[in-house]
């Protein structure tokens, strides 16, 4: 009989005794936060039955959520995250206490390519709130995130925030049929990855036109200071009541985030924020990490139709 060679499936890892002593130092910090802003645990289970998962994240999303028939012919898959599992829990029990505020650490997994910083299961440490149409509750969820990378000592951060309303609002700008929008979204949530020429190529595969490719990048350029920027985005939505909206409720967000206390450089309003997933329906946000370089760690957005 031939000798097995020991290993583990490619995208995930071990964590030995002195790893997991920091791990859990940093994961309690995260729920002693999350407990202090009122958040409740909660846990649910690593398989969910495929109709829940379907077709919940987007063409891409679905491709890369783990998908298997069980032993009983059911068709399953592995969780790619936890927010549809928490909305799968509210429609189970509707006596749940609204507004419901919960927090949720479970791995995940996703069947990726794996690379630096991305792997096919890890950790999400997860809050939402459900029940409440406040932007309040949008920006508890950054002061929370904001007090978590304090106490871990990270020395700049950057939360940057748009909203898909925005993003809406610079397709009707722009005068691009809305059934475009998904494929503009998408384009526009590469620029980290491709850059503004990457994305512009893109747009103008989509046959939208000139003038529109150059609406759309005009508002993703704009620049300045929070205030300056908003300001800029008024006046580029001015043709679209929902684009006009969704600057409205950042202006909102962003008052809030100052009555929170969090510097002014911890955030940014920032169009060309994107996020892949196609629940979101509001506010979105993402962290970058800028000391020390490690990129994007935490990602969310308002979802009120999930």
């Amino acid at each position: 009989m031939s000798k097995i060679k020991p290993r583990i499936y490619k995208g995930t890892r071990d964590f030995l005794p002195e790893q997991m002593v920091r791990r859990n130092y940093v994961i309690n910090i995260i729920k002693t936060v999350f407990e202090k802003f009122g958040f409740e645990q909660l846990e649910t289970p690593t398989i969910e039955m495929w109709e829940t998962l379907s077709g919940k994240y987007g063409e891409e999303g679905d491709r890369l959520t783990y998908r298997f028939t069980d032993r009983g012919d059911r068709e399953v898959g592995l969780r790619y995250d936890l927010t549809v599992p928490l909305s799968r829990v509210v429609a189970m029990y509707p006596q749940l206490p609204k507004p419901f505020k919960r927090y949720q650490i479970q791995p995940v997994w996703r069947a990726d390519k794996p690379q630096k910083g991305r792997f096919r299961e890890f950790y999400q440490c997860d809050i939402d709130t459900i029940g409440s149409e406040s932007v309040l509750a949008d920006a508890e969820l950054l002061a929370v995130t904001s007090e978590i990378l304090t106490r871990l000592n990270f020395p700049a951060f950057k939360i940057r925030i748009n909203s898909r309303k925005v993003l809406t609002g610079i397709v009707e700008a722009a005068g691009v049929n809305p059934d475009l929008a998904t494929e503009i979204f998408r384009a526009i949530d590469k620029l980290d990855k491709i850059g503004q020429d990457g994305v512009e190529n893109l747009l103008k595969d989509l046959a939208i036109g000139d003038d529109a490719v150059q609406k759309i990048l005009n508002i993703l350029n704009i620049s300045g200071e929070n205030a300056e920027r908003l300001e800029k985005a008024r006046d580029g939505l001015a043709d679209s009541n929902i684009g006009i909206e969704g600057v409205a409720e950042i202006e909102k967000l962003v008052d809030l985030l100052r009555s929170f206390g969090i510097p002014r450089n911890n955030y940014l309003f920032d169009p060309c924020l994107a996020r892949g997933l196609d629940y979101y329906t509001g506010p979105i946000f993402e962290t970058i990490v800028e000391e020390p370089r490690i990129g994007s760690i935490t990602g969310g957005g308002r979802y009120d139709n999930l």
